[in-house]
This record gives structure tokens, sequence and C-alpha cells, in this order.
């Protein structure tokens, strides 16, 4: 397994510097090294299929504690590496297109580092070792986000995410520090199977600080504000970082520690948050005129789903959606893309200015839009079948409200930019129409995947009477965004709808935490002052010890006389005090 890591790791190495500005073959080799570990996954999940192994290296040791890279192989860890890995190559060859004026040595090096760094978060069997692929993730999505580091907005995005996901960063590392003071272990293995033997309070703290790491990685409320900016840099790190990469982790890292959430009895509260994102994401998607950041509240709401599946202890469904959304959303993206790079906007009304369509466009994108919400043939309706299966009554009305919701604000996108006659459609490349294509396929007949899904990972899934009303909400939801968005009627609503979306966005809660940095500002500044002066004064002893020193190195010369007569001096000056004092 560590092979199928370190290709990645290599290629990424070698990139910056040998290749520098040679750009085809910057973008050939880290192809062909993604395509290696995909194909080396395939191997792993054929070798250790329905087998549990674990594969350790020594690598310190500290106080009589030895810590290892210890890396797992078993159905979840090695399908997941073969979805990285897939859906990797899926956007470094889209990446091709988009990318050829740039300078793509350092692209390349950085995605595969990235896609490194994912699959050996997938596979670890360590929270140390999770932990510092959770961290090369997250300082490589900061680079790869502020690629275009010139202009602001990249900027200011990418130090945006890596200051809100700091939060989960630092609950990571202190619920990992707390186990291992617990069981003197960073092994999850172990974790799992000793979570009875470790106090309550332990289990309780360690378990919300993991739940605060997943909600602050995978952009869930209150932390779904970066996601936004995140569409700042590239599309194919838009597509990379919402497919089956970043911000699945978080809902993969539940899933791992899915015994340990349950006992800590977080459930309850973990589906409350991924209704209330779910509800948030698709309001404020319905207002959003750019194609990119519609597609990230899209993502903000997919994974609450996945939340949601992971609060009521669902895992296999959480897993088979996080795998449906993972080809859908790639391709969604990819497509998002092609028009950018077709007509030099993600603006959803400027793009229908050009009267969009073709076959290559047109079907693709409503497969894409049909899966978001999860219409009958395409996988993501199989998906929610096994998505829903544990719900209860509260759970199923309220997911019945979000599906109508969903449907709404995502063919709101496909009718608008559709509404015109089309006369025109995307650049016809292999590196744009393949990704496009096969995605697609994968889309339409992927469902078919969920009745084999049961020999990979434990999964049950139910066709019952809130499968088809929640679909009948879906369609409702499709025709009234047909009616308000293609032909142009209830504007009122929509107005009415616009605001409620607007008053959520003016609620997002940067200004606290802008409040917050500002007076933890002040008081860094006031300690600065205290500082220079604590500074000044020690400087102004050590000059004051220096010049004493200076001088009384003089009287230390060696001149034997001078000692004798100092010595002489010395001693009659305390007779004399004697003499008057004691006398």
């Amino acid at each position: 397994m560590l092979y199928l890591i370190l290709i990645p790791l290599l290629i990424s190495a070698i990139l910056i510097p040998l290749l520098k500005e040679r750009k085809r073959l910057s973008w050939l080799v880290a192809l062909s090294a993604t395509l290696v570990s995909f194909l080396l996954s395939i191997f792993f999940f054929i070798l250790y299929f329905n087998k549990n192994v674990i594969e350790s290296y020594n690598w310190f040791s500290f106080g009589g504690l030895s810590f290892s890279l210890s890396f797992i192989g078993n159905n979840l860890t090695i399908f997941m590496a073969l979805l990285v890995s897939f859906i990797s190559i899926m956007v470094l060859l889209f990446a091709g297109a988009y990318i050829k004026k740039e300078k793509q040595a350092r692209f390349y090096s950085e995605m595969s580092f990235f896609i490194f760094s994912m699959l050996g978060l997938v596979l670890s069997n360590s929270l140390l070792l999770f932990f510092i692929f959770w961290e090369f993730v997250g300082i490589t999505s900061y680079l790869l986000i502020g690629f275009w580091y010139d202009r602001e907005g990249p900027a200011v995005s990418s130090k945006k995410a890596l200051l809100i996901t700091r939060v989960g960063d630092l609950s990571f590392l202190t619920a990992i520090i707390i186990i291992f003071s617990s069981i003197k272990t960073f092994s999850i293995s172990t974790l799992l199977v000793s979570i009875y033997s470790m106090p309550t309070t332990v289990i309780i703290l360690t378990g919300s600080l993991f739940t605060i790491a997943a909600l602050s990685k995978a952009a869930q409320f209150p932390f779904y504000t970066w996601l936004i900016d995140a569409m700042e840099g590239p599309t194919p790190v838009s597509s990379l970082l919402h497919s089956a990469t970043m911000v699945a982790a978080g809902a993969y890292l539940l899933v791992r520690l899915l015994p340990l959430i349950s006992a800590a009895g977080l459930q309850n509260l973990i589906v409350i948050l991924g209704f209330v994102t779910a509800f948030i994401g698709a309001l404020l998607g319905l207002r959003e005129r750019h194609l990119k950041k519609i597609l990230a509240y899209s993502t903000i709401e997919s994974l609450a789903f996945m939340f949601i599946a992971i609060g009521t202890l669902n895992a296999g469904g959480a897993i088979f959606y996080l795998f449906t959304h993972a080809v859908f959303k790639s391709m969604l993206f990819v497509i998002s893309g092609a028009l950018a790079l077709t007509f030099g906007t993600y603006d959803l009304y400027e793009l229908s200015k050009n009267k969009l369509g073709g076959i290559w466009l047109t079907i693709p994108s409503f497969i894409g839009f049909a899966s978001i919400s999860a219409i009958p043939p395409f996988m993501s309706f199989f998906a929610h079948s096994a998505l829903t299966y544990n719900f209860n009554i509260f759970e199923n009305i309220a997911f019945i409200f979000v599906a109508f919701l969903t449907a709404l604000f995502s063919f709101r996108a496909f009718f608008v930019i559709f509404r015109i006659k089309a006369t025109k459609g995307i650049k016809k490349e292999f590196n744009l129409l393949f990704p496009i294509i096969l995605l697609s396929i994968i889309s339409t007949i992927g469902g078919i995947f969920l009745f084999f899904f049961k020999d990979i990972i434990t999964i049950e899934y139910s066709f019952d009477i809130f499968s088809f009303i929640a679909l009948a909400s879906t369609l409702f939801g499709v025709f009234v965004s047909y009616e308000f968005f293609y032909l142009k009627k209830g504007q009122s609503f929509v107005s009415k709808m616009n605001s409620l979306g607007s008053k959520l966005a003016n609620y997002r809660y940067e200004k606290f935490i802008i409040a917050v940095g500002n007076a933890i500002s002040d008081l860094g500044f006031y300690f600065g002052k205290f500082d220079f002066m604590f500074s000044n004064a020690m400087s102004r002893a050590a000059e004051s010890t220096f010049v004493l020193s200076s001088k009384t190195r003089e009287i230390e010369n060696g001149d034997s006389f001078r000692y004798i007569t100092a010595v002489i001096i010395g001693l009659t000056v305390i007779i004399l005090v004697a003499v008057v004092f004691v006398w």
C-alpha cells in the first residue's frame, strides 16, 4: 500500500526542480502517476477484498513508546483509494485543457501532492498519521485555491479556507492527545476496540472534538462560508476539492470513528446540524448566479446529507452517497469549466445570452442537475434510498422539504442557462469531452451498483412510501423551477426567496470572527508594546552590564603590584570600619 501512496509524492517532488515550464510533459507525468496509483488501487482491492490487513513501519521511539507509520487495507479504505485516484484522473484530464497558459509545473506538483495526501489519509490506521495527512490536505488546498496568488480574490480566499479549517485542526489535535493520554496508542483499530474501557468524559470530549474537526473540513454549519470563497481557485481545483477528496474527508473521518461518535451520544446533534446546513445551502444556492458557487452550495448540501446518514449510524449509506456525489459533482465542475473556457464567464445570465446547447452540453448538464436532485434512473436516486434507510418520521418530513428546495435551486441553473433556443456548444476537446461523457454514463447507470455494494460495505436500502413522496417533492421542485425560471412566472415568489437567502447570507458569522480577530489583534498590539518596552529595558541593562564589565576588565590586567595595592587598601578600609563602628 505504501507504493500506492508514495508514487504521487515522488512525482510531486520531481516536477518542481526538473520540469519547470515544460507544460505538456508535467501534465503527462502527473496524469501517468495518478493512473499508476489507480491501477495499484485495483490490485490491492482484489488482494485485500474482505480482509483487514495492517501494514506498519517503525517510525521512532520515545520514552519506551514506539511510534509507527500504520496503514490499513480493507474494503472501505481501498475503495476510497480507488475513488480518489479515479476522480483525480478525470480532473487531471480536464486540467490539461484548462491550465494551458499557466505555470503548470507548480500546479501539477501541488495537485500530485494533494492526491498523495488524500490517498495517505484514507489508508491511515494511525490517528497521528491521519492528522499529518489531514494537515497536508489543508496546506495543499491553501496553495491550490490561491494558485493565482497575484489576484486579491484567490489570495484572500485561500487564507480564509486555511484559517477557518484551523479550528477543526486544533480540535483534531486536541482529541488525539487526549486519546493517547488515555489508552497510550494512536491506532484507530485499537481505539475502536477500547472505547468502552475509556472514561465517559473522555469519550464525549473526544467525540465532540472529532465532530468539530469533521464539520470544519466538510464546510458544514457554522463553518460553511470558506467553501464558497474557495471557488476563486482554478476550476480543476474546485472539482477535486468538492468531489471525493478534501471536503469529503470530514465525513470519512466520522465514518471511520462511528463507534466513538455513537458512544459519545452525538447522533442527534449531527442530524440537526446536517438538516440546518442542507436548508441553508439550498436557500443560498437559490439566490446565487455564479455557476461554480451554485455547485459549491450543492456540495455543502450533499455533505450535509452524508452527515445526516452518519447521525443515523448509517455508514454504508453515507459512503455510497459520497461515491455518487463524487461522480456527478466532478462532472458538473468539468462542464462549468468548459463553459468558462468557451464563453469566458460563470454567470448564469451571461451564459444564457450565448444560447447554449448541443448534445455534448445539454444532456450531461441535465444528467448532472438531475443527479443533484436524485431523479431516477440516475444513481443518486438509489443513493437516497440507502441514505434515508434509518430515518424516523420527523427526519423523513424534513428530508422531503429539503428535496423540494434542492430540485428548485439546482434546476434553476439548468433552466436559466438553457432558456433561450440553442445555437452554440462548448469546445469539442478530448480533455473536456472524455471526462464529461464517462462520468455522465456512470451517473446514469451506476445506480445498479447499489445492489452489489453490500459485498463491499455493509449497507441497507429501502424504496418505501417516503422515498416516493420525496421523489414527488423533487419533481414538484423541478416543475416550480421550470415555471419560475424557464417560463419566468411567479417573480414575486422568487424575489421573496432571494430576500430570504440574502438575509441568511447577511447572518454569516464572518463579522463575529472578524471582531474576535480584531480583539485578539488589539490584545496582541498591547502585548507587543509591553514586549517592546521589556525588550528595550533588557537591552539597556545588557548595555550597562557590558560597559561595567569593560571597565572592570581594565582592573584585571595581571599586574601583581596593582593586586597587592588593592588588597592593602581593602584591609585598611575594613580595619577603619571595625574601629569606628565596633569599638
